[in-house]
């Protein structure tokens, strides 16, 4: 008799109708083994028996009415399905944002084989996240036999990006990807994208040491180089009109939409220039901008971010916070439209730079250069030393070059704790110290009553025994 049960329940899963497409929008109430909708919770089920969802589709809900176009969905569960047939709309906002435009049905791409879709809510006192993966890591004979001879992933997603059956490009690709809206009205919320954490009682771990602990790392494996790490602002998200006055660099609003910090350029007569924010009434220029005494209409463009890489946190970082130590042509390289390359303004930074002996900094490509080589601090250009600055072990008295204004000559002089210090002009071996005449680029010293010389000013400067310098007019020798 058991035998005839099971041999008729057999023949009647044979027979049954092949499985269609679980389309989540044709989904139909509880009853039965419906599998357009899959809802795991709400009521006891048996050991590896699953329900029917809530009987609406995963694409039920509306627009929002914000302006973002964001899609709030109605119709809450887990929807599964064999192929791409679970169709989502995504919350946080349509591919192009028209906040005019009331869109009649919803026009997302976007299909999955699974989705969880679900609601959060501030009125619980819970912390609820859409999915938990706990993984208990436990150590064993083969893990304790090598390092990387065993491995555990908390989550592992392994994507395969190839040509279709002719040879088509596939589609672009995102190995992961992290999606937040951020409705309008939210206040001051805090909202990560992405946090990793990572909690070490073991002992202290960093590069070199016998562990390794890092919160990101990333590797390619391959014939081709990757960019290991790209940020892309994303240019502007956003323009803005108003009218302007410009004096002397200043801009000032006078009517239309106010500036705020997310301001990067400004447009005036077709033109668009770098600003820095002020106040919502006021930016500065970075460059210079025509003045304009009568307003002028003008708009304005936002930046998608203010910081493309932010590290923050006092002594969170003992050694580093950037640390290269790779073999790279460039440690860091700055392109684009920026005002300034590198800033320490807003720092405590007692030094801006260090660099190490014979290490330059060139301000011409690589000529015009600034190094400490041998003891002296040089400036060189075309590859020849033009200026140096010597210190000695008790340089206590230096050299002062100070400018003047119009009509005065500039003053050089030395330096120093002492009341009277004199100022040592040396030629080299045997030459002789020499005032150049701006006339005509020869020895002499342009100063009124001196004799002249082929209509040159002529004279020769001397120093007495004392270290006093004076010019002296007649020939011969100083002494």
């Amino acid at each position: 008799m058991l035998r005839l049960l099971l041999a008729l329940a057999l023949a009647g899963l044979i027979g049954a109708a092949p499985a269609r497409a679980w389309d989540p929008a044709s989904a139909g109430r509880y009853g039965g083994m419906d599998l357009d909708s899959l809802d795991v919770g709400g009521r006891a089920l048996a050991r590896g028996s699953f329900m029917v969802g809530p009987g609406c589709a995963s694409t039920a809900g509306a627009y929002a009415t914000d302006g973002t176009q964001s899609w709030e969905p109605s119709c809450f569960g887990v929807f599964s399905a064999p192929g791409q047939d679970v169709r989502t709309n995504l919350t946080r906002g349509t591919a192009a944002v028209d906040p005019s435009a009331t869109p009649k049905v919803p026009n997302s791409k976007l299909y999955a084989p699974f989705m969880i879709q679900a609601r959060a809510s501030g009125a619980l006192d819970k912390e609820q996240n859409g999915m938990i993966i706990n993984l208990d890591v436990l150590g064993g004979a083969q893990s304790a036999a090598g390092l990387d001879n065993t491995n555990t992933t908390g989550q592992l997603i392994s994507v395969r990006q190839r040509p279709g059956p002719d040879g088509e490009k596939p589609p672009s690709t995102w190995g992961h990807n992290v999606d937040i809206h951020i409705a309008p009205g939210s206040g001051g919320v805090q909202t990560w994208g992405v946090e990793y954490d990572i909690n070490n009682f073991n002992q202290n771990c960093y590069p070199g040491s016998s562990c390794l602990s890092s919160a990101m790392y990333f590797n390619g494996i391959g014939g081709w180089t990757n960019t290991a790490w790209l940020y892309s602002g994303g240019g502007t998200t956003q323009t803005r009109h108003l009218s302007v006055t410009v004096a002397n660099g200043v801009v000032t609003r006078t009517a239309g939409e106010s500036f705020n910090r997310a301001i990067y350029r400004l447009k005036i007569a077709n033109v668009l220039y770098r600003v820095q924010y002020v106040n919502p009434d006021r930016v500065d220029a970075s460059v210079a901008i025509p003045n304009y005494a009568s307003p002028v209409a003008a708009s304005w463009d936002n930046a998608m971010v203010a910081n493309g890489v932010l590290f923050q946190g006092e002594n969170m970082a003992s050694d580093n916070d950037l640390a290269l130590n790779t073999s790279a042509y460039n440690a860091i390289t700055v392109a684009g439209k920026h005002h300034v390359g590198l800033n320490t303004a807003s720092d405590d930074a007692r030094f801006a730079v260090v660099a190490s002996e014979e290490q330059k900094v060139c301000l011409k490509t690589f000529d015009g250069c600034w190094s400490f080589i041998g003891g002296a601090m040089q400036y060189t250009n075309q590859g020849q030393s033009v200026l140096q600055l010597v210190s000695v072990a008790n340089g206590a008295n230096g050299l002062r070059a100070t400018a003047a204004g119009t009509g005065f000559g500039p003053l050089i002089e030395p330096t120093g704790g002492e009341a009277t210090i004199a100022l040592n002009l040396s030629g080299k071996g045997g030459g002789a110290v020499q005032v150049v005449s701006p006339l005509s680029l020869s020895a002499g010293i342009a100063a009124p009553g001196l004799p002249t010389a082929a209509g040159a000013v002529r004279g020769t400067l001397c120093v007495d025994t004392a270290g006093a310098v004076y010019v002296k007019t007649t020939p011969g020798a100083c002494l």
